[in-house]
């Protein structure tokens, strides 16, 4: 009988989750004794990016303010990152997570000064791990497509089907609900799938500094690439069964 097994926690997310998990700790002592918000300080807002504050837009998707956030955010960066850091090399993992948050960070705020600037929604801060979460998930998604993932921790369905789903949850409350956010993460799965969708693109292989093009070359030195898992027999997954 197959059993599950996590994959190995790399020293990058690791040390993602560390960040993440020292920082919820310190909001939640912040919040007990009544001083300031974590969130306003290291969380990203047009406000705070306005009066000079760049290092939010590296800081915000560590800040976590609650536990089950915390926990679920967690466990996808160990097993979806751990398992897209092993297939890709560390260097490109960690560029294409940097070209994310900054690109989300970035969109985000620009949009929020130009239309909402002298509003509430002007200082709401961005934060969290969301946002990286669905990027990588979208990524696992297009490059196993026919892998099984649990929707819901429940419904066994193929990861592009899974995909679909997460899109249109979020497209749903983006439209119909007050949680802002959820533009951020529709954001964060475009900046994904264009990346993954246009891999062999000169100017994303520029940008992350290394070739995702197969090549026997390549293959012989034992180097990492991208590649779209079409058939299960083919490459069966190492963590999912």
């Amino acid at each position: 009988m197959n059993q599950f097994q996590a994959p190995p926690l790399t020293k990058l997310n690791k040390g993602i989750l560390i960040a993440t998990g020292v920082c919820f700790l310190v909001a939640s002592i912040l919040k007990a004794i009544g001083a300031f918000s974590l969130v306003s300080v290291l969380g990203l807002s047009a406000s705070g990016l306005f009066h000079g504050l760049v290092y939010q837009l590296v800081t915000y998707p560590f800040v976590e303010v609650q536990l089950m956030s915390v926990l679920f955010n967690g466990l996808v960066v160990w097993f979806i990152g751990s398992e897209l850091e092993a297939q890709w090399g560390t260097k490109i993992y960690l560029r294409f997570l940097l070209i994310v948050v900054a690109a989300v960070g970035l969109i985000f705020t620009l949009v929020n000064l130009v239309f909402f600037f002298g509003t509430p929604v002007y200082s709401v801060s961005l934060h969290g791990l969301s946002g990286i979460n669905f990027a990588l998930l979208i990524a696992y998604s297009l490059l196993f497509p026919d892998r099984q993932m649990a929707f819901m921790m429940i419904f066994p369905v193929r990861a592009r089907t899974f995909c679909w789903l997460l899109a249109g949850i979020e497209a749903y409350l983006a439209i119909f609900s007050s949680f802002s956010a959820s533009w951020a993460h529709l954001l964060a799965m475009g900046v994904s799938f264009l990346m993954i969708h246009f891999q062999t693109n000169a100017v994303v292989r520029n940008v992350l500094h290394a070739s995702w093009k197969p090549s026997s070359a390549g293959k012989a030195r034992g180097k990492k690439h991208l590649y779209v898992v079409k058939d299960e027999e083919q490459k069966p997954p190492k963590y999912w069964q």
